[in-house]
C-alpha cells in the first residue's frame, strides 16, 4: 500500500532511504521495501543510499555531490553549442574528484572556480548547468579543443572576457584568446595584460609541436 505513496518521491531526482522512511512505517520496513523495489526494477539504486525513478544520468547528475553544476561538453551539447553528442556527463564541484557510473559515466571535477552557472529548465525539473562562456572555460585541458571549437561561434563575448579577467589564469586566457581571437573577436588589447612570456600548446591533448603565435605565446598543436 506504500508503494503509491512512494510515486511521490518521483518529484525529486534521486532520493534517499531516510527519504522513504519518512512514507512508511520504520526504517527496517523502508529497507526492505526499497530492496523489492530494487529487485522489481521499480527504481534504480545508483550508489549506497541513492536511489532514482528516472533513466537518465544528465537528470540525476547534481544530485548524486552537491554542490556541484553540469559543465564542458555536457553543457555546450544541452546549449546546442556543439554537434558531436558526449558520451560522458562532466560535472564540476568544490569537492574531491569522483566518478560514478549510470548509463553513462557520470565526472566531477575539482573547481577552484566554482561560478559561472545557472538553473536551467531540463525536463519538468530545474538543475544547475554552466553558462555557455563557462562550458567553455570549464573545457580547456580536459576535452580536445577541436570538440569544442564550433561553441566560440555563438557566446556572449563581453560575458566571455568578464570570466577570464575573472579567471586571471595566464594558460586559460592565451588559449581562449588565441581561438576567440581565431573566430574574428578583437580581443587581444583587452586580454594582453594576462599574457606571462611562457609558450604553451594550444591544445594539451594533442601533439607538443607546432607554429608559434608570438602575441598569445601560444604553440599552434591542432
Amino acid at each position: 500500500m506504500y508503494e503509491l505513496e512512494l510515486i511521490k518521491l518521483k518529484n525529486t531526482p534521486l532520493f534517499s532511504l531516510s527519504d522513504v522512511s519518512q512514507i512508511v512505517s520504520g526504517k527496517e520496513y523502508a529497507k526492505k521495501l526499497v530492496k523489492r523495489l530494487v529487485m522489481n526494477k521499480r527504481i534504480l539504486k545508483i550508489k549506497r543510499n541513492a536511489y532514482t525513478f528516472y533513466e537518465d544520468p544528465f537528470l540525476i547528475s547534481t544530485f548524486l555531490v552537491k554542490p556541484s553544476y553540469i559543465s564542458g561538453v555536457s553543457a555546450l551539447y544541452y546549449h546546442k553549442l556543439i554537434t558531436q553528442i558526449p558520451r560522458d556527463i562532466f560535472c564540476f564541484t568544490v569537492k574531491q574528484e569522483k566518478k560514478f557510473h549510470f548509463f553513462e559515466d557520470i565526472y566531477f571535477r575539482h573547481s577552484n572556480f566554482f561560478w559561472g552557472f545557472e538553473m536551467q529548465k531540463y525536463e519538468s525539473f530545474t538543475i544547475p548547468i554552466a553558462t555557455p562562456e563557462k562550458a567553455i572555460i570549464d573545457s580547456i585541458g580536459i576535452t580536445p579543443l577541436s570538440i569544442i571549437e564550433e561553441a566560440f561561434e555563438k557566446i556572449d563575448i563581453e560575458k566571455m572576457i568578464q570570466y577570464l579577467k575573472k579567471i586571471k589564469k595566464s594558460s586559460i586566457i592565451k588559449r581562449a584568446g588565441y581561438l576567440l581571437e581565431k573566430k574574428g573577436y578583437n580581443v587581444y588589447s583587452k586580454l594582453n595584460k594576462y599574457i606571462n612570456n611562457k609558450y604553451i600548446v594550444l591544445d594539451p591533448l594533442a601533439k607538443k609541436t607546432g607554429k608559434r603565435d608570438k602575441n598569445w605565446r601560444i604553440i599552434i598543436n591542432v
